[in-house]
């Protein structure tokens, strides 16, 4: 295998943390496998266009699945619910203290 390719290999061996870990324990190293199938035949039959084209695609899948589901945890979803509400309650707070300034004039 071209050293190019292998360093495309373990970048994506790399990316692979970016899945939750149910997911990249499961089955990462069948993922990283098939990826390197794909390199090879992608560099076999297309040269360096198929080596990008399969990259693409193996970015694609980040942001596709591996972003979305971390997103979808229990500790990203309180997180993002704490924000929300936060955020809310000091709009609240600091509309509550001008609220009396724009009265009166």
């Amino acid at each position: 295998m071209p050293r190019a390719l292998q360093y495309l290999s373990v970048s994506y061996r790399v990316l692979l943390w970016l899945y939750p870990a149910d997911l990249r324990d499961a089955y990462g190293q069948d993922m990283a496998n098939v990826f390197d199938q794909q390199l090879w035949t992608a560099w076999v039959n297309r040269g360096t266009r198929g080596v990008a084209v399969a990259g693409c695609r193996a970015i694609n899948e980040l942001f596709t699945i591996a972003i979305p589901r971390r997103l979808m945890s229990d500790r990203a979803i309180a997180a993002a619910l704490s924000l929300i509400i936060t955020s809310g309650v000091l709009a609240l707070l600091v509309g509550i203290m001008m609220w009396p300034r724009y009265r009166f004039r």
